[in-house]
């Protein structure tokens, strides 16, 4: 996978290979904190993760101008150096981490790129099994057909369950989620009927969307649980096994968004000539150390707030559903095609 090329490259290097480690460490923090609410782990979290933040963002300032590769040590060193700092210098930093307004403004950033590369996941993932299936001419048109049945009835049964399991608990939010959920299911309903009509008219079944959308709506489920149960708001109240299963899928993802981004390196570079490699990854590096380091300190986000960033959820979701859902319909079979007779 391209990926795991991309994240050679990133791995190749010693600054992604320290912001990695010690982001790791962080996060096991939080966990730790989860299971015991210390307040000595809290405050650590808070010095070890405003100290990589501030490092980071000045890296990134410094990576606008000059690439990162024609730096020397000593920049990194002082960089950091001045990082540990900050913290106990500017007063505003507790409040860059406690405000609700200023962390739901990143947060939104944050998701809005992390659903990008959750989604695009999926879509690999999806037209992988399909392609694996293709392979096999005699059995195509069964396993295909058997595979798009499968994962459409299991994308049914979740959907329904989810919607239920909200409806339990009236509430202004959870009514707001049962509304998202339930656009989100019509949205995957009018793109399978965008796919059946392309089957009848051109005979090219893109059998994988039904996996794409389950996979999708576990995606969904994920960040609709995580943002309502508390996680983004205070993680002292949230199940410690939900927090270490958040703390493995985050990870993961974090890992896969960096492989993501430089296997495109060349891609990316031809296209956008401003910005470098290194300063997109290091973007997405400072949304994610954000978000996480704040899930630390409890906020107070009044209701109308939090229906406020589910109807950003919904946006977003919808946003890539349609435009993954179209692109690879139309997209995907032609070069699958082209692929194959190589």
């Amino acid at each position: 996978m391209k990926f795991i090329s991309g994240l050679k490259e990133v791995l190749k290097k010693p600054l992604y290979v320290f912001i990695i480690l010690i982001f790791t460490l962080i996060w096991i923090l939080i966990l730790v904190n989860s299971y015991f609410s210390n307040v000595l782990i809290g405050l650590t979290v808070l010095i070890f993760g405003g100290s990589l933040l501030y490092f980071v963002v000045i890296i990134f300032l410094i990576s606008v101008i000059k690439p990162i590769d024609q730096l020397k040590k000593s920049v990194f060193i002082i960089a950091y150096l001045i990082a540990i700092f900050l913290p106990f210098i500017l007063n505003n930093t507790v409040f860059f981490i406690t405000s609700g307004l200023f962390f739901i403004i990143l947060l939104t950033i944050n998701q809005f790129f992390t659903a990008f590369f959750a989604f695009r996941l999926s879509m690999d993932s999806s037209t992988k099994v399909d392609d694996y299936l293709y392979k096999k001419k005699k059995s195509r048109i069964v396993t295909r057909f058997i595979e798009f049945v499968i994962f459409f009835l299991l994308n049914l049964w979740f959907a329904i369950f989810i919607l239920r399991f909200f409806s339990l608990t009236p509430t202004p939010i959870f009514l707001n989620v049962i509304r998202i959920l339930q656009i989100l299911f019509w949205v995957n309903v009018s793109l399978i009927a965008i796919v059946i009509i392309r089957l009848l008219i051109t005979k090219k079944f893109s059998a994988y969307i039904s996996l794409f959308f389950l996979l999708t709506l576990f995606y969904a489920i994920y960040i609709l649980i995580d943002y309502l149960y508390g996680t983004y708001f205070s993680s002292a109240s949230v199940d410690p096994t939900y927090v270490l299963i958040s703390f493995i899928f985050d990870w993961f993802l974090f890992l896969y968004i960096l492989g993501v981004v430089y296997s495109r390196s060349s891609y990316i570079q031809s296209k956008l000539k401003v910005l470098k490699v290194d300063t997109i990854a290091l973007f997405l590096i400072i949304m994610k150390i954000y978000v996480q380091v704040s899930k630390i300190v409890p906020k107070i986000v009044d209701d109308n707030m939090r229906i406020l960033q589910a109807g950003g959820l919904f946006l977003i979701f919808v946003f890539f559903n349609i435009v993954f859902g179209i692109h690879s319909i139309l997209a995907h079979k032609q070069i699958k095609e082209k692929n194959t007779k190589k």
